[in-house]
């Protein structure tokens, strides 16, 4: 369910609420964390991405921001927004050859911090 959508003079980030984690085919992903858990899903083939996804598990309602990050820094960012706890999803669309790197979906609460990271090369 989309829950907000973020204009930006790169693009539109849509942020959405996920009924649950799904599996889907990713060239590369990975999870950090525990119960506040942050997954990070690259689409492409060497350095062609077509999507980044921040896929993050809150375990509380608040008041969060999800981030997608690259060799160069923010990406993509949702800014603050309140959220029920569960699972919501931020996808940025690429469709082109992207720098080699470090590649990061993270995302904060109040109080802490999460990230996990993929290398696109």
């Amino acid at each position: 369910m989309l829950v907000k959508e973020v204009k930006t003079a790169q693009g539109t980030v849509d942020i959405y609420r996920d009924s649950a984690a799904g599996v889907r085919p990713f060239s590369s992903s990975g999870c950090a964390g525990g119960s506040f858990e942050v997954c990070i899903n690259i689409n492409g083939s060497g350095t062609f991405v077509y999507y980044i996804e921040n896929s993050t598990h809150f375990p509380s309602a608040g008041t969060v921001n999800m981030q997608i990050n690259g060799p160069s820094g923010v990406i993509a960012q949702t800014g603050n927004f309140n959220q029920g706890g569960g699972w919501y999803s931020v996808v940025w669309n690429f469709d082109y050859n992207v720098t080699p790197g470090y590649y990061c979906a993270t995302s904060f609460t109040s109080t802490s911090r999460q990230g996990a990271c993929e290398d696109v090369n």
